[in-house]
């Protein structure tokens, strides 16, 4: 074989074989994000414990809001959904205005799993959540 075909061969060779690991390099980094929606769904944690809260520790039902609604309704894919990094934490103005869990928990009728529901609204209801030691 000459030097030119070899040299060819080789090139379809190189650029098969990086095509092939691409293709299966994209298969990998899909299949986490779904291995890891049905982990979230089935591992969440039973309760969420907020000991910084102002009025009094928070303790967050997180299985039976995850079992009812679903990750979807609170998670935006893999983000988490507050960001707990901040200093200021999570602000009740903000629940009041219809942000984290005041976008559910407005005093109005939701839909929950199959029936409609009232759900308790945040402002005025203080003690539903924040327990005092």
């Amino acid at each position: 074989m000459s030097m030119r075909k070899s040299m060819l061969v080789s090139g379809v060779l190189a650029v098969a074989c990086f095509v092939a690991v691409s293709v299966k390099a994209e298969d990998k980094k899909e299949a986490p994000k779904a291995e890891a929606a049905v982990a979230e769904a089935t591992e969440a944690p039973e309760f969420i414990n907020l000991e910084k809260a102002k009025l009094g520790a928070v303790k967050f039902p997180h299985k039976l809001h995850a079992d009812k609604l679903g990750c979807a309704a609170c998670h935006e894919g893999d983000k988490p959904l507050f960001a707990q990094k901040t200093a200021g934490g999570m602000k009740m103005a903000d629940m009041y205005a219809g942000k984290s869990c005041g976008h559910c928990h407005n005093g109005k009728e939701m839909a929950v799993g199959e029936a409609k529901k009232v759900v308790f609204a945040a402002k005025g209801a203080c003690t539903k959540c924040h327990k005092k030691k």
